[in-house]
């Protein structure tokens, strides 16, 4: 059999690199994507020494422009000619808005938007393999539905955990809307909650003054999963075993979809909305909504 073809976002650190480690040694060749280089070429000796033999490689990309985001996907089709996974472990924790000179809300733009816009550029590819499998690490149906669709980029909105809470909510659309839409196809959608895991999630939040960071990564980081026990789940949901989609915690134990994640006017204008902002970033109108 072909060797299988796994990219990894966010996978120079974290669950993201635990992840990228697991598939390589499961004889994954690995797309590992991250904003920096330093980091990325240290995670990427570490995929070589694991399996030296796929030709493993690091695509540097800022998550949070759509811009980059599309030249990401251009760059994949470029390196792989196939691709059966796709893990998106790439967020940040922020309770402040901030604002990218793509006018977009960058907490938004990185843990939701750069997601919808890279499934869609990347479904064509992930319906030609045999088992395509698309993984959202997210919080997997913990967090209410805070969205304002009148106000996506949060301009009017307040700061506070609803900035980084209402894009965990927005991963949870997507997903189930993502899994109606690829019904019949060889395409496996997953939303993920990996539970409490020991990473710099909080040292690097942002927003948070530097004792409530202190303190929370210090916590984290006595009850906190190892990153590779963490990455346990979405590594297991990259591969071909799995045959249904749905949300999943630690130990690949399913978890139930929350009533409010599988309302169908709700999921349809999040995607709408997500289409409007990320149009010009597609190959053309439309393309890869459904793949046939």
């Amino acid at each position: 059999m072909a060797t299988r073809v796994a990219l990894v976002t966010g996978g120079t650190d974290g669950i993201g690199r635990a992840v990228a480690l697991r598939l390589a040694r499961d004889g994954n060749r690995v797309l590992l994507v991250g904003r920096d280089r330093e980091r990325g070429e240290r995670a990427l000796a570490a995929l070589r020494a694991a399996a030296p033999a796929a030709a493993h490689c690091f695509l540097p990309a800022d998550l949070s422009l759509l811009a980059e985001v599309a030249r990401l996907a251009g760059e994949v089709a470029r390196r792989s000619e196939r691709l059966d996974a796709a893990v998106f472990c790439a967020g940040v924790l922020s309770t402040v808005p901030e604002w990218t000179h793509e006018g977009l809300e960058r907490t938004l733009a990185l843990n939701y938007l750069s997601r919808y816009l890279l499934a869609r550029r990347l479904l064509p590819a992930l319906a030609a393999s045999p088992a395509g499998r698309l993984v959202l690490v997210a919080n997997a149906g913990r967090y209410r539905d805070t969205l304002d669709l009148d106000d996506l980029q949060h301009r009017s909105g307040r700061p506070g955990m609803r900035v980084a809470g209402r894009t965990q909510f927005a991963n949870d659309l997507l997903a189930v809307e993502l899994a109606e839409r690829l019904r019949g196809t060889n395409v496996v959608v997953t939303c993920v909650y990996p539970g409490v895991v020991r990473t710099s999630v909080w040292r690097n939040a942002r927003g948070l003054p530097p004792l409530v960071r202190a303190a929370a990564s210090g916590l984290a980081g006595l009850v906190g999963r190892d990153p590779d026990e963490a990455a346990r789940t979405p590594a297991f949901l990259a591969g071909d075993r799995l045959r249904t989609g749905g949300f999943y915690g630690p130990k690949v134990r399913p978890l139930p979809i929350p009533a409010r994640a599988l309302r169908p006017e709700r999921r349809l204008a999040l995607w709408n909305a997500s289409e409007a902002l990320v149009r010009g970033h597609l190959p053309a109108a439309g393309q890869a909504a459904r793949p046939a």
